[in-house]
């Protein structure tokens, strides 16, 4: 088994970043509070072993297709191609074997600990996907206290393509939940889904709904109210369409830390998910994920933005995450 190398990132402001070769897991993000006191705000393992067995993608690289894909089938130029159904009867996060169960390769590791890519190759049918891929993520610090990751990547077939990162934040890890958390979405559409988490073709308006996050809004406020979407997901387990007027997709802040986190992406859609199944090492509700992508179950919905990443094309997306203070 390939020993997991760790790659740590820093900026001159005591920000810094932990990235492991297996997953290519974001392991820490060291950041610090309205006092100054510098503190993790990913949920992670304390054993990089334990990622092994970890079940929650926890700061994983999702790939190749980030959320999930109905009956784990797909038609793409009229072939039918049959995916790993790794929850239920559908598929989620590229398979058993997606990109965060791999061992990474480094690319380049920046001497002033700036950047670092790491590759991979995923084969023609593995886990059911067209086409042998590669696939580059770079990890970058800079003094603007911006983190930024994007992903590079290219295959020799017509394929689907779809990554994301999927860190758990708590802003404030002295508390083990994120209800208290205030939360903004650049968002007025919502994807509504259906017993089994898959979207149900629509798209609806966020205004007087729980999902309304067009303003900063504790997260508690209204995760426990009647409403049907709310009790399929257990709490937010949402993809919201990104509003076109700015590449600001999301902004997050604890008023007890002082910590505020902006999200901006080129993606059209962001994952909002509210930590609703965690247990074990970690609780309900003890991290939340905002992860930047395209819509789930893309390729079986005509309505939503294609997937599709063509023979040969060149694959880049993109999300920067800032750093502040209240």
């Amino acid at each position: 088994m390939d020993a997991i190398k760790e790659y740590k990132l820093i900026n001159n402001n005591g920000i810094s970043v932990m990235i492991l070769s297996y997953g290519g897991i974001i392991k820490e993000i060291n950041t610090p509070n309205k006092n100054g006191d510098i503190e993790n705000i990913v949920l992670n393992h304390k054993s990089n072993q334990e990622y092994l067995t970890d079940s929650f993608f926890m700061g994983a690289v999702i790939g190749r297709y980030a959320n999930r894909i109905a009956k784990g089938t797909l038609t793409l130029d009229k072939n039918i191609f049959h995916l790993d159904k790794n929850e239920g009867e559908n598929h989620l996060h590229g398979g058993y074997n997606g990109f965060h169960k791999k061992h990474w390769e480094l690319i380049e590791y920046d001497k002033k600990q700036k950047f670092v890519i790491l590759s991979i190759n995923t084969l023609d049918l593995e886990s059911g996907y067209p086409g042998n891929l590669n696939c580059n993520v770079k990890y970058s610090l800079n003094n603007q206290n911006e983190f930024k990751i994007e992903f590079f990547a290219k295959s020799d077939k017509d394929t689907i393509f779809n990554p994301t990162s999927h860190s758990y934040f708590n802003l404030n890890p002295a508390k083990n939940s994120i209800l208290e958390h205030k939360l903004k979405i650049n968002s007025n559409n919502y994807i509504p889904i259906n017993n089994e988490c898959l979207p149900n073709g629509l798209i609806e308006s966020v205004i007087n709904t729980p999902f309304d996050f067009t303003k900063f809004k504790k997260i508690d406020k209204e995760i426990n109210n009647d409403f049907e979407q709310l009790k399929i997901g257990k709490g937010y387990d949402h993809c919201f369409v990104l509003n076109k007027n700015s590449s600001k997709a999301a902004e997050l802040s604890s008023e007890a830390s002082g910590r505020k986190l902006i999200i901006s992406t080129n993606q059209p859609g962001i994952q909002f998910y509210s930590g609703n199944h965690l247990s074990g090492f970690f609780n309900k509700n003890q991290g939340l994920c905002l992860e930047t992508q395209h819509f789930p179950d893309s390729p079986n919905n005509d309505n939503f933005p294609t997937t599709k990443l063509i023979a040969n094309k060149e694959y880049y997306s993109e999300t920067i995450y800032f750093f502040d203070v209240i």
